[in-house]
């Protein structure tokens, strides 16, 4: 009997819990009557959430894809891979002059290849624009001299007829692999393995079609064809190279599993005692791995984003700015239904949970609003400007409890005011 009594307790939790969703549930309803008595206003007011939201999505949506994109371009390019350059190191800052002649020789990367441990494959490069000339049709792309490891380490080999080989590097075979952009705009639907063509005035025969990769940011990665490094070296920029055996750039893959600090460590090593570099001094080569080039391009689109949101933010607050003008605006001409509420027994807190719901509710339906059009928006750019713009479900659900967080830091000042009339006075408002 005890039990039951106390379940019947109108102040037991359980009661409490369905009067407190009770009474929300009723402002609910009084702030979508009051905004349908006034649509137009509530249009008006809703519209500068609704920009400051959408600004605010796609801002933060942008530099997600923005982010997205670079990740994606060092991975088809290679993961766990290190980057060396013919270049002094400068560090992170801009390049200066430093007085030291940039070097990296096949010798080099041949002795890194011996020494250091786990590399998976090293890719040597020479690369040029070229000119090519099929039938009349012509076209300018980046050739890349280098060894069958740069298929390898760029996961990218031949869909069609075969990949260049040490055979042809051995012989400066005049044989080229062209990527699928160079390929449609030289032959169009045409199968080009085994056709010749014209490089720089050179006749070269195709032997094969790379894989397609598609492009990020704007930058196609089919545009491009690829020759043995010795043919390279040998007709097209040998004159230009201070030694025999002088390399642009190189590739160096590692396994999965292995360590590109470590390994990035152990290449400086390298070619720092076959330079005699002395501490302090600088190096003739630079070496980056794709981890870093991640952690730099983040940095970059994480600063991007924060100026993207910074002045997006600025919508939002004169949004919330018109929300408060709004609700002051309703407070007075609704100051003698207040004043009646009050009279019948509501407390200071229902009145101002009332307004500060409308306040939310506007805000939400509002940033709902935008957050489609955000939506929308990113959609158009992934379609027509081949741009990653994700709007996920974290960034969905952040916009619309953003947008109900404006409506309640808004909204509290006229809430407050409401709750604090005085029946008697507001009784006798007109």
């Amino acid at each position: 009997m005890a039990s039951a009594a106390h379940s019947a307790d109108p102040a037991s939790p359980p009661s409490r819990r369905r009067s407190f969703l009770s009474s929300w549930a009723v402002n609910i309803a009084i702030a979508f009557t009051a905004l349908r008595t006034n649509v137009m206003r509530s249009l008006l007011t809703m519209l500068g959430v609704m920009i400051g939201v959408f600004a605010v999505t796609l801002a933060v949506a942008v530099g997600n894809g923005a982010s997205e994109a670079v990740t994606e371009t060092i991975n088809r390019f290679g993961s766990n891979m290190a980057i060396l350059v013919a270049a002094p190191d400068t560090g992170d800052g801009p390049p200066r002059n430093t007085g030291v002649r940039g070097r990296l020789t096949e010798r080099d990367l041949k002795a890194i290849e011996a020494e250091v441990p786990n590399i998976r494959a090293v890719a040597p490069q020479l690369r040029r624009e070229m000119n090519l000339v099929v039938s009349g049709s012509n076209v300018t792309s980046e050739a890349v001299g280098t060894s069958p490891g740069y298929g390898v380490v760029t996961n990218q080999l031949a869909d069609a007829g075969r990949y260049i080989t040490q055979a042809d590097v051995r012989s400066a075979a005049r044989v080229v692999v062209l990527g699928r952009t160079v390929a449609k705009d030289l032959f169009g639907e045409f199968d080009p393995v085994g056709e010749n063509v014209r490089i720089n005035g050179v006749p070269f025969n195709v032997v094969g079609l790379l894989e397609a990769k598609g492009s990020t940011l704007g930058d196609d990665q089919d545009d491009t064809l690829i020759l043995p490094i010795s043919t390279m070296r040998q007709r097209f920029v040998g004159d230009g190279l201070a030694g025999p055996d002088d390399l642009q750039f190189a590739f160096v893959a590692f396994n999965q599993d292995a360590s590109l600090t470590n390994g990035k460590d152990d290449i400086v090593n390298v070619l720092t005692d076959r330079y005699r570099v002395k501490p302090g001094e600088v190096t003739p080569f630079t070496v980056r791995t794709t981890e870093e080039f991640v952690e730099q391009s983040n940095f970059v689109t994480g600063i991007l984003q924060a100026v993207l949101v910074s002045i997006a933010s600025i919508s939002l607050l004169v949004g919330g700015i018109g929300i408060m003008n709004i609700m002051l605006v309703s407070v007075t001409e609704r100051t003698r239904e207040i004043g009646l509420r009050m009279a019948l027994g509501a407390r200071r807190s229902a009145i101002r949970n009332q307004f500060l719901v409308e306040a939310a509710v506007l805000c939400v339906l509002g940033g709902t609003v935008g957050l489609v059009l955000a939506w929308g928006s990113g959609v158009a750019l992934e379609n027509y400007a081949d741009f990653p713009v994700p709007v996920g479900i974290g960034t969905a659900l952040g916009a619309v409890l953003f947008s109900a967080a404006i409506g309640l830091l808004f909204g509290g000042y006229p809430a407050i005011r409401a709750s604090r009339l005085s029946p008697i006075e507001a009784l006798r408002t007109e």
